[in-house]
């Protein structure tokens, strides 16, 4: 008899246009989807259609509302730094499997530092990936979604992000 293990939860916070991508393209990879926003108008099914779940709620007390396992994967696109700011710190101390946040290295720097000053421990804010993805040259939000699932499954599945033509290569 095999085990049956739920499938991972993808949440994304943030629920513009790239965010809406992640949303459809998590679902159609099998992932259990929640989406949150602290817009109520942006955080439900007529907005966002197919999450399983909606939390429209600050980032900031998502941790609050919602269980966040191992099995969790946050995909962060939010609208600002100063929004990730105010909500990372408690989504830090989770113990998501996968933390990654949309923007520029400068974005993330001035958030980093922000954090930083606020006496978040490096360890804990070590563990965001951002710039979130993996670098595709995306334009759209449908491409920067392909690139933000193929980090996340590659953090999921233990992948090394490599062309399959050098993986290949180097097992000979």
């Amino acid at each position: 008899m095999e085990p049956i293990f739920p499938a991972p939860t993808l949440v994304v916070i943030g629920a513009g246009h790239v965010g809406k991508a992640v949303v459809h393209l998590a679902k159609w990879l099998g992932f259990r989807v929640v989406v949150s926003d602290d817009r109520k108008e942006f955080c439900n099914p007529e907005s966002v259609p197919n999450a399983d779940e909606y939390y429209p709620v600050p980032m900031a007390d998502l941790a609050k509302s919602m269980q966040i396992t191992k099995q969790t994967y946050l995909v962060i696109t939010s609208r600002g730094s100063g929004v990730d700011v105010s909500g990372l710190p408690t989504l830090l101390k989770s113990e998501a499997k996968y933390i990654g946040v949309i923007g520029s290295k400068r974005r993330w720097a001035v958030t980093s530092k922000a954090l930083k000053e606020q006496g978040v421990k490096k360890e804990l804010i070590n563990k965001v990936h951002s710039p979130i993805g993996i670098e595709l040259q995306a334009e759209t939000p449908e491409e920067i979604a392909v690139s933000i699932m193929a980090e996340v499954l590659m953090v999921r599945d233990g992948g090394s992000g490599k062309k399959m033509k050098n993986v290949v290569e180097s097992r000979k």
